[in-house]
Parts: C-alpha cells; sequence; structure tokens
C-alpha cells in the first residue's frame, strides 16, 4: 500500500514554534530548507519533511531515519531502506507520498488562473485538442499537468524529461518503455493532485495530519 499524508501549511509559525521543529532536522535538511527565501516556502519544505518524518514512524522505522536522506546528481532525495518516497506543495497544502516498494511520484497544484497557451509545447497534439475541447479547461489543465509532473518526479530524472512525451490514457502514463500507474489524489476543493508509482497495486491510503511540535528527528 502506498501512504499519503498531507496538510495545511498554516499562518507563519511562531519563533518558538519554528525552532521546535526546525532544529530537531538533520544538519542537510535545515541545509535546504534554509535556502528559500519565503517563508511560505521555508514552512512547506519543513512539513514536508515532518511528513516525511511521520510516515517512516508509521511504516515501522524510526523518525530519526530521516539521517540517512541523500540526494541524486538531479536533487531527487531518497532514504534507504527499500522505501522511496515523494514530496510535492503548492498553496496552502503539502503532500508527501510513501511507496514500500517501487517508484512514486505526487504532484499537487492549487487551480489558479493561467495562460494556458504557455504550454503548448509540453503537451501532444491530442492532449492539446483535448484540452481546447473541456468544458473547464482550467481543471482540465492541472489534471493533465500534475500527471504528467508525477511522472517526471517518480522516474527521477527532472527536468531532463520532455514533458510531451508523457502519454497519459486512463490510469496509466507511458514514458518511453516505462509504464506508470496514475491515481488521483483528492486534497481538498481548488486543487488537483496525482500520484504516480511504477506498483502494480495502486491501493493508496490518505490522510490529513495535523502537525504538533513533537517529532524528534533529531541528528
Amino acid at each position: 500500500m502506498i501512504l499519503v499524508l498531507y496538510t495545511h501549511i498554516g499562518e507563519m509559525l511562531s519563533g518558538l514554534a519554528w525552532d521546535n521543529y526546525f532544529w530537531k532536522m538533520p544538519e542537510p535538511v535545515r541545509t535546504r530548507i534554509s535556502r528559500y527565501r519565503r517563508w511560505e516556502d521555508r514552512q512547506a519544505g519543513l512539513f514536508g519533511k515532518l511528513l516525511l518524518a511521520e510516515g517512516l514512524r508509521r511504516c515501522g522505522y524510526p523518525s530519526d531515519h530521516l539521517r540517512n536522506l541523500v540526494w541524486d546528481a538531479s536533487g531527487r532525495p531518497f532514504i534507504g531502506c527499500g522505501m522511496d518516497f515523494n514530496i510535492s506543495h503548492s498553496g496552502a497544502y503539502v503532500v508527501c507520498a510513501l511507496c514500500p516498494a517501487g517508484r512514486v511520484g505526487i504532484d499537487i497544484e492549487e487551480i489558479r488562473p493561467i495562460d494556458i497557451s504557455d504550454f503548448i509545447a509540453q503537451m501532444t497534439r491530442n492532449q492539446w485538442e483535448s484540452l481546447m475541447a473541456s468544458k473547464n479547461r482550467l481543471e482540465a489543465f492541472f489534471s493533465l499537468w500534475t500527471q504528467k509532473e508525477a511522472v517526471i518526479k517518480a522516474d527521477g530524472r527532472g527536468i531532463a524529461i520532455p514533458l510531451n512525451e508523457i502519454i497519459v490514457e486512463g490510469q496509466k502514463a507511458f514514458l518511453a518503455d516505462n509504464i506508470w500507474r496514475m491515481k488521483e489524489v483528492r486534497i481538498a476543493d481548488g486543487y488537483s493532485c496525482h500520484l504516480a508509482t511504477s506498483r502494480k497495486n495502486q491501493e493508496v491510503s490518505t490522510e490529513k495530519i495535523y502537525l504538533q511540535p513533537v517529532v524528534s528527528v533529531s541528528n
């Protein structure tokens, strides 16, 4: 089973609450979080790792397993122990997917006004024609976009993958010789979220987490 945990970013944490979370993180995680300029991104980065720690605990691993985090050349994090994970945030929400066997990618996007024509190069001809024929183009766009992004994140090569090479058909996505199973994850109204996995079993457990500054993941 794939576990998806999510939380609401909320208002900016007080200094005390921030310290209670932040200084319990391993040093490499603190360094990466500190690179963000906006407090919203720093808080989302922190909450994503707290969700990961909680997910690991629920899967039978100690929360301090975050010490084992490493990043590959493309910047994708791995934690070993056979557990793959992926984190995404947009607007007011952060999501974390954990997969005990196989690869997983997840992407969430707030549905907001954009110029869809800016993204025509990232679509196949059929995908673009389908978007133009949709009654709600924004919802259709973000549904397709989060599926493509979830595949890219599961694959792990990042921006090296041309988005227009990802074909989505029903609950499957195709990229080169790989088949990814797709799953919509409902988080909140006004958001689109999809998960991509290499697992044939797509059973997903989703839960909202109300974070409290008590998770110990220290060095």
